[in-house]
């Protein structure tokens, strides 16, 4: 598997000896390219931290970390070549309009000045700010603020896209514009990484992520990866919707050895089982005897997972 990020054992402490604050301690990350990753923890857990370090803002303490393939010390200038940021709390030009702020954002990032204009107008027509090309952008909402600042990000059609904390202080509506517009942009092969505390958020588009704590990876990798090792910590669920004969169906699933929990409430059967027991319900309730609906595998919500893991340093699980 190819990666967009590396690093490896990266450390970042502030202050001296005797107040020594470690903002990341030995961070182990791997971001796979064409992926849409979400970077979990808390305010302070060294996310924006570690977001610096990788786009040559701050130099590392000690460790190592490559971007694209390129040393985050010895060649950052390649790096923010490459790489569309969106930090948390960015500053537009207010007094300017939309096309005027990214044309000249766009001449600060060497976009030839024949080109710089054609290319601002691309990227609003991206982010579905066209209309607004003209409008000052004193006059925008934080929702359409927000796609501005995505649009800049994409001016130099980077290969990696950062967007630190993106949905902070968005209103569902933009915060569903927004998670939409980054599937559009994932499915043209760019990788995404978004540092965030707001686990809905993310959780509904991430296809990979890493959590972090007190600028430690507590675990990492594909959605499917981490929701296997919550499942086999925790068990099982399943969601059983019946028809007919409920109460029967509850007792033929208490019998099975492998079930640790079995409830109904409103004609709906839920299951928690040691393990992988999908087939096993799906043979009983094939016998005849009961009317069912459906039976439906639950996978833990992002809530689930990423508590799990804040409660548990299991350190990094399967790449």
């Amino acid at each position: 598997m190819e990666y967009a990020i590396e690093t490896e054992n990266l450390v970042k402490v502030y202050g001296d000896k005797k107040s020594e604050v470690r903002a990341l301690d030995g961070v182990n990350l791997k971001v796979p390219k064409g992926s849409i990753f979400g970077l979990l923890g808390p305010n302070g857990s060294g996310k924006s931290t570690l977001i610096s370090i990788l786009v040559g803002l701050l130099l590392p303490t000690s460790g190592s970390a490559k971007v694209l393939g390129f040393d985050v010390i010895r060649q950052s200038v390649e790096i923010r070549k490459r790489v569309g940021l969106l930090p948390e709390g960015f500053g537009l030009y207010e007094y300017m309009t939309a096309l005027e702020n990214l044309t000249f954002l766009g001449l600060l990032d060497d976009i030839p000045p024949n080109e710089v204009k054609k290319k601002a107008l691309e990227v609003l027509e991206i982010v579905g700010l066209s209309d607004r090309a003209n409008a000052k952008v004193s006059t925008f909402s934080r929702g359409m603020l927000q796609r501005l600042g995505i649009a800049q990000a994409l001016l130099k059609d980077p290969e990696l896209l950062i967007f630190d904390e993106p949905t902070v202080a968005l209103d569902p509506d933009g915060a569903a514009q927004f998670r939409s517009l980054v599937q559009k942009i994932g499915k043209e092969g760019k990788t995404i990484v978004m540092s965030t505390h707001l686990l809905h958020e993310v959780g509904m588009i991430c296809t990979h992520s890493a959590i972090i704590r007190k600028g430690k990876i507590l675990a990492q990798g594909s959605i499917e990866e981490l929701s296997q090792v919550v499942k086999a910590s925790k068990g099982y669920t399943y969601e059983i919707k019946v028809i007919a004969g409920g109460a029967m169906l509850l007792e033929e699933v208490k019998s099975l050895p492998e079930v640790k929990e079995v409830t109904l409430t409103n004609n709906t059967l839920t299951v928690v089982a040691k393990n992988d027991i999908g087939s096993k319900l799906f043979a009983l309730i094939n016998k005849g005897k009961f009317q069912v609906e459906s039976l439906t595998p639950k996978n833990p919500s992002w809530e689930d997972i990423y508590h799990f893991y804040q409660g548990e340093e299991r350190g990094v699980v399967a790449q």
